[in-house]
């Protein structure tokens, strides 16, 4: 009777650990979109308060490398926002906004970025 108690003790320690340790999720609470050449973009997401995240956005010319774009950590709500100008030259269409945000594992989300010429 000890053993099977001590089996389930560990396996419930185990299991919690195992959700402990489980990839962020990520979730997109709005971006702004469609947004015109030359304005300015913001990103906002929900994920595990403390998770390191990294914003990706790629325009036809590639990634983009804006202003704002940079690492950042969840606030203690989970909360990440990015703000940054999109090009006055961008090609406008529908461009893939990636977020990856990383504690214990790594999760992401990806939404579309519409840009209308101005």
């Amino acid at each position: 009777m000890r053993k099977l108690v001590a089996s389930l003790v560990l396996a419930v320690a185990l299991g919690a650990a195992s959700v402990a340790d489980a990839a962020p999720r990520v979730r997109f609470t709005s971006l702004t979109s469609p947004v015109y050449q030359g304005s300015n973009a913001t990103a906002r997401v929900s994920t595990t308060k403390g998770a390191s995240c990294t914003i990706t956005v790629t325009y036809k010319s590639g990634r983009s490398s804006a202003k704002g774009l940079t690492r950042k950590t969840a606030s203690s709500s989970g909360a990440v926002s990015w703000t940054w100008k999109v090009g006055s030259n961008t090609t406008p269409g529908d461009w893939p906004v990636k977020v990856s945000c990383t504690r214990s594992g790594t999760g992401s989300a990806t939404k579309y970025l519409k840009v209308l010429r101005r």
